[in-house]
């Protein structure tokens, strides 16, 4: 998937970065971030029919969707479909607990930014909210 950032550009010498992903913020971003902050860029591939299991951040992720649909299941038990070029920005801390799903026939594919306190895991797995294990 690594593809030179401007493809049509003209040759050069210079090196050119490979375009992870391309997308297009639709929310508010208001990042604040402290000294030492861990920044960690993260690929994930997630096959039709699967899901990563409920979980939060300790920071916050800012993510593209690269291909697929993205169909992430929100802790007021709402439910936000983000298609291949959609942007989506997580929730901070256990009361932004959420799950993503790949409820389509192909491949969904994620490109995320991660800034988190340092020693803090990308995830935590976390229960379903009550509104949402009753639903």
């Amino acid at each position: 998937m690594n593809r030179p950032l401007s493809a049509g550009a003209l040759p050069t010498d210079e090196p050119l970065p490979a375009l992870l992903a391309d997308g297009l913020l639709t929310e508010r971003l208001a990042l604040a971030v402290p000294e030492d902050t861990r920044v960690v860029v993260a690929d994930y591939e997630i096959a039709p029919g699967r899901s990563l299991p409920w979980h939060y951040h300790e920071g916050r992720v800012v993510a593209v969707v690269t291909a697929g649909v993205l169909t992430r299941t929100l802790a007021d038990g709402s439910e936000c479909v983000t298609p291949a070029g959609g942007c989506i920005v997580e929730p901070v801390g256990p009361r932004g607990v959420h799950m993503a799903e790949n409820r389509e026939p192909e491949t969904l594919r994620i490109c995320a930014l991660f800034f988190l306190p340092q020693g803090s895991p990308l995830s935590t797995r976390a229960e379903p909210p009550d509104r949402v294990a009753r639903g």
